[in-house]
């Protein structure tokens, strides 16, 4: 071989080695190598039963190297699948019931980015049950004019509520029946009853308010 067909075979192996480590290098990742972009989120179900047997499993693919995967709900349990949550399940119980918009936050040292996906829970219809009524106070001045904030939490799917009082303003928040205000208008002990229905039947409960002056 002449000198200068060794020289070209040194350079053709040089370039080869450096080929290879760059490569190598930019299929590892934990090498930061731009700004986090998501290429997709997906869940593998559009729906699922409460409970918290039945799963859905939410991925996130992206790109950026070196990520970080946060996942966030207002209501529901997500469980890492991958250590580094890139992969999670979502369930939900009887009070996650509804549209859940899931948001996945990816980021590096060079910014981040965020998606949302939506996996709807629902239960099935069967006999109502309360599971309790709960009020932020049991006791009420009227000279401060305080007022309670009550929620009835039931299950049994497809619920309608209705509330009742002997003496008191009820107001019903909008988005929310299950929730209401009360504001007494006089002395005493006050039983403020609370209705869940659907097409399997109904119950009722009550919860008592004290007010004194």
């Amino acid at each position: 071989m002449t000198k200068i067909n060794k020289i070209f075979s040194i350079l053709f192996a040089l370039i080869i080695l450096v080929s290879c480590s760059d490569t190598s290098s930019n299929n590892d990742p934990t090498k930061e190598t731009g700004i986090p972009t998501i290429t997709s989120l997906t869940s593998d179900k559009p729906q699922i039963m409460y409970g918290g047997a039945d799963l859905a499993t939410l991925t996130c693919v992206a790109t950026g190297g070196n990520l970080t995967y946060k996942w966030e709900v207002d209501l529901g349990d997500i469980i890492p699948v991958k250590s580094d949550k890139s992969v999670v399940t979502f369930s939900g119980a009887a009070c996650c019931v509804g549209e859940k918009v899931i948001k996945c936050t990816v980021s590096n040292s060079l910014g981040n980015i965020s998606k949302e996906l939506k996996v709807f829970i629902i239960e099935e219809i069967k006999q109502p049950e309360i599971i309790s009524i709960e009020s932020n106070k049991s006791q009420l001045s009227l000279t401060n004019k305080e007022v309670a904030k009550l929620v009835c939490y039931g299950i049994g799917g497809g619920l309608t509520y209705n509330w009742q009082c002997e003496t008191g303003k009820i107001e019903v928040d909008a988005s929310d029946k299950s929730k209401i205000t009360y504001t007494p208008t006089e002395k005493g002990t006050k039983t403020i009853k609370c209705t869940i229905s659907n097409t399997k039947g109904s119950v009722s409960d009550t919860y008592q308010i004290t007010v004194y002056d």
